[in-house]
């Protein structure tokens, strides 16, 4: 008769001799793979016949697999039920033992010999007086103002999708993913959001950083201060944080007020007029020099569409009291 641990001990056997099976068939889930190197950790460490094989060059994948194949072979033949070779037992046990340490030894070498994925890096940038419209990998558009620069990835593979607003103004309608949160990093803010369409307008010469939510819901963080509970905006809000004082001040904004550039309109809601002309510089190609100091902390509220720039300069000029001339092909002087 049996003992109870020798029948264990069989059952355990013809157990590792069918995940081995499944191994070399190509059927073994990733559970069971480590099922078998589990299995190995638990044996005594003083089994006879169990030593490490050394190689004298590094083998790549295929050679490991190859090496693996034909240690487990034995491992495919059918239990052996009673003997009276002690010899032989051992041999069977041996080889097992054997045969899941080089199994052990390949999810090892796999996990820690496989090359690193390289990512590519781009760069777009909208020049002056265009927009342009960039699909990201994930099939999120994205609108760049003029004189707006972006770098994003070939592809998304991390935990989440990011993105860098390096310069100027962007719409983004950002494919959702709950597993996998979408962030444009832009100055000072870092802005998380899981599929939604908003405008971030981050350009150098404008003192402050603004985000406006269109649709869904947008989280804002000083990246200075990330223990900070991110901010929520919801539709029609717009956070203005203020880069010399990095508090974030919410309001809220009309739709049409929300990224109408990206359809070759203006929209300004009690905008500084000095704002407006940084607009027109982008959208026209030109250069404003302001000489009348005063004017550009005035505020305005204009509705413009493709109208030309001389057209646009009358219409502020008369309801601001103010000249301008033109002092060459790029540059505009306001007195």
């Amino acid at each position: 008769m049996y003992s109870k641990e020798q029948i264990r001990f069989a059952m355990t056997q013809e157990y590792i001799r069918q995940l081995a099976r499944k191994f070399l068939n190509g059927t073994a889930s990733e559970e069971e793979k480590q099922i078998l190197h589990d299995w190995y950790d638990q044996q005594n460490p003083e089994i006879p016949g169990v030593q490490t094989v050394y190689t004298t060059t590094s083998e790549d994948a295929d050679e490991v697999k190859n090496r693996m194949r034909s240690n487990l072979k034995a491992m495919q033949q059918p239990a052996v039920q009673k003997s009276s070779f002690p010899l032989i037992r051992r041999l069977v046990t041996w080889s097992t033992a054997a045969a899941a340490m080089v199994i052990g030894g390949f999810i090892y070498w796999t996990n820690n010999h496989h090359k690193p994925i390289e990512t590519t890096i781009h760069i777009v940038q909208a020049p002056l007086g265009k927009t342009l419209k960039v699909t990201l990998p994930d099939g999120s558009s994205i609108w760049l103002n003029a004189g707006s620069s972006l770098s994003y990835p070939d592809s998304f593979r991390g935990k989440t999708r990011e993105v860098v607003l390096r310069e100027g103004q962007a719409f983004f309608d950002i494919v959702h993913k709950t597993e996998q949160p979408f962030i444009v990093h832009a100055k000072t803010l870092d802005i998380t959001v899981l599929g939604t369409s908003f405008d971030v307008k981050a350009y150098e010469n404008d003192a402050d950083i603004k985000v406006t939510v269109r649709t869904g819901k947008v989280g804002v963080t000083l990246r200075d201060k990330p223990e900070t509970p991110a901010l929520m905006l919801l539709p029609a809000e717009q956070a203005v944080v203020p880069e010399k004082t990095a508090k974030i001040h919410v309001s809220e904004i009309s739709k049409p007020a929300i990224a109408p550039w990206k359809d070759n309109r203006l929209v300004f809601e009690d905008e500084l007029l000095s704002e407006v002309f940084h607009a027109l510089e982008r959208k026209y190609d030109q250069h404003i020099v302001i000489e009348k100091e005063d004017l550009a902390n005035e505020k305005i509220t204009l509705t413009l569409d493709n109208q030309p720039m001389t057209d646009v300069l009358k219409v502020l000029g008369f309801s601001k009291k103010f000249n301008y001339s033109q002092l060459n092909d790029s540059t505009i002087v306001i007195r």
